[in-house]
């Protein structure tokens, strides 16, 4: 395996495949936590908008997100910025739904009571309503990060990228079963490293503040119907 690593690294191939499919994984995974925190708050926060979305985030979310991948590739192309895009609308499902369910978990008492202390619009999300929405929001994050890096290696293989994706391919058809085994243990790694941070994360995030946070979380019951694969 270290051989196959060497010859792919004098070749000046894999260090760039690293490069591409981490900036793509990491881009998109904090493109996808933007949307589907910011429309997940939306859903949440509004029953109109929740009427109104709910059905098409129901049906798309219930679609095998590997699916939406040939698809995408043939509208948005086979560029960098194409990769990221499919890749963070595919994965931003999680975190839609989990922040949705979160956000409609925020207690209206605690909100009332926020008002009556005096608190402003930025201190009442900071106090109380982040704290809340901490648990669902990094729940999603962490099944769509794992999503991501398969999602990304997927456009790899398809074409739209030039990452470790494309690397498994040619020499998976070259039956270079040591490089191969390479490239897994390298995806292993950056899997392994990514999902160990965000627990570090979330556990920073969702530790209990002034306002109970510990309490909030305990009130969040993650979404049932969330994919955990693609």
């Amino acid at each position: 395996m270290v051989q196959s690593d060497r010859t792919h690294v004098r070749r000046g191939v894999l260090l760039p495949a690293i490069g591409q499919t981490l900036t793509t994984f990491v881009v998109a995974l904090a493109l996808a936590a933007f949307i589907g925190a910011t429309v997940g708050i939306a859903i949440g926060a509004s029953p109109r908008i929740d009427r109104t979305l709910s059905p098409t985030v129901d049906f798309l979310a219930a679609v095998p997100g590997a699916a939406f991948v040939p698809v995408a590739v043939l509208i948005l192309g086979t560029s960098l910025v194409s990769g990221v895009a499919v890749v963070a609308l595919v994965v931003s499902w999680p975190i839609l739904l989990n922040t949705a369910t979160a956000m409609r978990a925020v207690p209206a008492v605690r909100l009332d009571m926020s008002r009556t202390l005096g608190l402003t619009i930025g201190e009442r999300w900071r106090k109380v309503v982040l704290p809340t929405l901490a648990p669902g929001i990094m729940l999603g994050v962490r099944v769509a990060a794992s999503m991501a890096l398969i999602i990304t290696l997927l456009v790899d293989i398809l074409g739209a990228g030039e990452g470790i994706g494309r690397l498994l391919v040619e020499n998976q058809q070259k039956f270079d079963a040591r490089a191969v085994w390479s490239l897994l243990l390298i995806v292993g790694t950056v899997g392994y490293l990514t999902s160990a941070t965000l627990a570090r994360v979330a556990a920073q995030l969702t530790r209990p503040t002034d306002y109970g946070s510990a309490t909030a979380g305990r009130r969040f019951h993650p979404l049932t119907q969330i994919r955990t694969q693609p």
